[in-house]
């Protein structure tokens, strides 16, 4: 089986790396030419088109920021003129998963939304979690790509399904942030420190992956290479797609509203309290998942959770 990858971010270039190493025959494409370099180097072939790649590949799997750019791909996809399979890892509304299904149909272009979770450090070990929507066939065939690229794979359902199961996801992930970002101006505002209380959250039924990792977020956003979009954007993107999806089920999401509305002003007073701290050192970070490290885990390095996989 031939696989395409469209769209060599971060996450990208690690996802089209494990399918290289699991053996696929694999075409790369992206914007900026320079970013297939390492991909070529193990023997994947950079192309210099996405109809090119459509051309050569059996399946398409495309990593690029948001809905236009899918589309934008899908359009691409579809004049190749071929049948083929597109896959849709970026993080998307399941209804626009579910349109696009219908529109490439004509096409001979089946549509599989294989949505990811767990950050660039397991995508780079082939560790993700994978959540699959699509015609039961369809995923069958697809499942030595995505076991090259995820540890857990769940088909959740139809076309759609698995955006549905990212976006629930990516809504408890940036909810816990917001949470823990006023739980900290909280506490010290009664004189008490991040650290202290990332030290007791660990102990109590609060505890969870993003408090161990308190201070991810700051340095992701803070730390963006130009041209990158900035993380708390993404952020807002996804929660905001949560909302709206949630809307068109008919359902009242007031928690999701309020986190769309409030999240990129939360993130400003953090900025601002971080500038007026200065030069910091660093904390720590994880010798197995490279996250951030609260106290009670610096002096062995390693999260307990890391140190058990």
């Amino acid at each position: 089986m031939k696989v395409g990858v469209i769209g060599l971010g971060n996450m990208g270039t690690q996802i089209a790396m494990a399918i290289n190493r699991a053996g696929f025959d694999t075409y790369v494409y992206d914007i900026r030419p320079e970013a297939a370099a390492k991909l070529v180097e193990q023997g994947a072939h950079s192309v210099s088109s996405i109809k090119e790649l459509a051309q050569q590949a059996d399946v398409v799997g495309v990593v690029v920021l948001n809905e236009q750019q899918v589309s934008e791909v899908a359009v691409e996809v579809a004049s190749a003129g071929l049948s083929r399979t597109l896959v849709i890892h970026s993080t998307v509304t399941p209804m626009f998963v579910q349109a696009l299904s219908e529109r490439l149909a004509p096409h001979q272009v089946a549509v599989v939304d294989a949505a990811v979770a767990g950050g660039v450090a397991r995508a780079r070990t082939g560790d993700l979690t994978v959540m699959v929507g699509g015609d039961d066939d369809v995923v069958a065939d697809l499942s030595g790509i995505f076991d090259a690229i995820g540890r857990d794979v769940f088909h959740a359902g139809r076309a759609g399904a698995g955006s549905a199961m990212k976006l629930a996801v990516n809504f408890m992930t940036i909810a816990s942030f917001a949470l823990q970002t006023e739980a900290m101006e909280f506490v010290r505002a009664y004189g008490i420190t991040e650290d202290a209380l990332s030290s007791v959250l660990t102990t109590s039924s609060a505890d969870s992956r993003a408090v161990r990792t308190w201070g991810f977020h700051d340095r992701l956003r803070r730390t963006a290479a130009p041209g990158t979009a900035p993380a708390h954007e993404v952020m807002h993107k996804d929660i905001s797609s949560f909302a709206t999806a949630g809307g068109r089920a008919g359902l009242l999401l007031p928690l999701a509203t309020v986190a769309a509305e409030t999240l990129l002003g939360k993130v400003a007073e953090r900025d601002r309290y971080l500038d007026s701290l200065g030069d910091v050192t660093p904390i720590p970070r994880c010798t197995v998942c490279s996250l951030e490290l609260i106290p009670p885990f610096r002096e062995a390095g390693v999260h307990p959770e890391c140190a058990r996989a």
